[in-house]
């Protein structure tokens, strides 16, 4: 059986955002994040798409009014980007960026952490435990 996505020439996460203008600027800022691409699906439709290690990541304005809710993080999908050196230099980094980041937390396999964007878009950077991975 072929696989329905033979003819796939990209595959993005997408992540919505309130303003893409701004969300840019914050990924560049917090991030060091360079969009590879900034446009629009139309008049109200403002994107942006990032390279993260190969995967594409798309950034999407939501309606007007509209906001994400970060409680409802633990349903939603959220970017994970899994490393294979010490988190800890990375958390302070992020913290002394101004960016909101957790503890460094240990799961059977991982450890990991989780930072969110402007908009309380989650992310995970991960490391596998020595020997687990």
């Amino acid at each position: 059986m072929s696989s329905v996505f033979e003819g796939a020439l990209l595959v993005s996460t997408l992540l919505r955002v309130r303003d893409v203008a701004a969300s840019v600027t914050w990924y560049r800022e917090k991030l060091g994040l360079e969009p590879v691409h900034i446009g629009t699906d139309g008049p109200d439709h403002p994107v942006a798409m990032y390279s993260i290690a190969g995967a594409a990541v798309a950034l999407w304005q939501l309606p007007a009014g509209r906001s994400r809710v970060r409680l409802d993080n633990d349903s939603n999908t959220y970017v994970t980007v899994v490393v294979n050196t010490d988190l800890e230099p990375l958390r302070r980094t992020l913290g002394e960026r101004g960016v909101e980041v957790g503890e460094i937390r240990r799961s059977a396999n991982n450890e990991f952490l989780w930072f969110h964007d402007r908009d309380d878009n989650r992310f995970e950077v991960s490391r596998p435990l020595p020997g687990r991975g």
